[in-house]
């Protein structure tokens, strides 16, 4: 029997933060989820220009959306977006090597100053996500998105 997919390319999903304001991401493809950098203070329209300025792009774990988590609102076209590729680093902490990521089977190696600015190829479980949301809206740092940056490997 086949999984079913709960995610589909273009589902927008509302994220409401400890704070009472709301924070939206979209599904590019699963788990890949890009987060726009506005927040608001009542419930958006779901338009493309949500998503006008995106302030990361995350792998998400699958329980985030749906029953027990952030329910998809709506869609929109991904065809609408000018969203980046995503840049991810991963670190093997065996032989104490960097690479960027390309897919689950090629990576390219690099250096650890080569992988600065890159996200942490990881899957962000609700919690973590939501607290890097709220952290950025007040402009600080959020301690799983520093805990996870190359700069503090090896």
């Amino acid at each position: 029997m086949a999984r079913r997919k709960k995610w589909e390319p273009g589902n927008v999903v509302e994220i409401k933060l400890n704070d009472g304001s709301f924070s939206y991401g979209v599904i590019i493809d699963e788990p890949l989820l890009a987060f726009t950098k506005a927040r608001f203070t009542e419930r958006q329209e779901i338009s493309p220009e949500l998503f006008e300025d995106v302030v990361f792009q995350l792998w998400v774990m699958n329980s985030a959306i749906g029953k027990n988590g952030w329910p998809v609102i709506g869609e929109v076209s991904l065809k609408n977006l000018s969203i980046s590729e995503p840049k991810f680093y991963q670190y093997d902490i065996i032989s104490k090597r960097f690479y960027h990521y390309v897919d689950s089977s090629n990576d390219i190696p690099s250096t650890r100053d080569g992988c600065v600015g890159f996200e942490c190829a990881a899957v962000w479980d609700k919690e973590h996500v939501e607290d890097r949301l709220l952290a950025n809206k007040t402009g600080v740092d959020c301690q799983w998105e520093v805990s996870l940056r190359a700069e503090r490997r090896a």
